[in-house]
């Protein structure tokens, strides 16, 4: 019998364990969900408010990173590349707001991706008023810590007409 109850007692000390620890994979897996997510909102707040130095602490200054405007004929690739067109784009838009509309999450280790519709709604320099939905995906790279951009697109929704 005391045979038999260490038994049990170990199997439930390694179910408890294994429990607990799925429990907190599942909560650091959100955690760094929500990590993403907050990047993910801080990219769309330098965007609004046209704020260079707020996108600049947005993304990686990597020679990699990679951004394609829904406008680009072709991929912007370099930190200094990206961060020129982010500059034009701002000249742009006397007032512009960005924000991404149900995000959806996937991190895999120091990688992550956001995907959703983007709806963006502003005023150009020349007074007239502009509106627009796009695709968008933005991918993260975590170093030291912190979560940073690496690559945004952004491809307009085709109108229904458009099919």
């Amino acid at each position: 019998m005391t045979g038999r109850k260490s038994w049990r007692m170990i199997a439930a000390a390694a179910g408890l364990i294994l429990i607990i620890g799925a429990a907190g994979l599942h909560a650091q897996q959100k955690t760094e969900s929500e990590a993403v997510l907050a990047a993910n909102h801080e990219f769309d707040k330098a965007l609004s408010t046209r704020d260079i130095g707020a996108m600049g602490k947005a993304w990686a200054h990597e020679p990699y990173v990679i951004v394609i405007h829904p406008v680009s004929n072709a991929p912007l690739v370099g930190w200094e590349a990206v961060r020129k067109s982010w500059e034009q784009i701002f000249d742009r838009w006397a007032e512009i707001s960005v924000s991404m509309k149900d995000p959806q999450v996937r991190v895999s280790q120091n990688v992550a991706w956001v995907f959703g519709v983007e709806i963006l709604q502003g005023k150009l320099k020349s007074g007239e008023a502009a509106s627009s939905t796009a695709f968008g995906t933005n991918i993260f790279e975590k170093r030291d810590g912190r979560w940073s951009m690496v690559l945004h697109t952004a491809s307009r929704v085709p109108n229904a007409q458009g099919f």
